[in-house]
């Protein structure tokens, strides 16, 4: 089934169209819909939940960049720990705000 260039998914990471750079950066394409769902979330009246789910997003954004060799656009700066400080600080962040305002009476 792999043939002598690989599988087809190592294969389309070579492509160098659509198909090839969303293989290539398929966390940032994770995060992305996390953040969307939060996004939806919140429009839908559930600012809870969404807040949750964008602060998730953020969290997972650090989880890949901690243990990936190479997050592709994840990686914002040469030097892991100041993304790893941002990613699981801001995520932590929105995650706990979400839980600590009150809601309307």
């Amino acid at each position: 089934m792999s043939g002598a260039g690989g599988s087809w998914w190592a294969r389309l990471a070579d492509d160098p169209g659509f198909l090839g750079r969303v293989r290539r950066q398929w966390p940032w394409v994770l995060v992305l819909a996390f953040v969307a769902a939060g996004l939806l979330l919140t429009a839908l009246s559930w600012w809870r939940w969404g807040a949750g789910a964008i602060g998730a997003g953020v969290v997972a954004a650090g989880v890949f960049r901690s243990v990936m060799k190479d997050p592709g656009i994840l990686a914002i700066r040469r030097h892991r720990w100041i993304d790893l400080c941002f990613y699981y600080g801001l995520g932590i962040a929105i995650i706990v705000f979400a839980v600590i305002v009150p809601g309307a009476v």
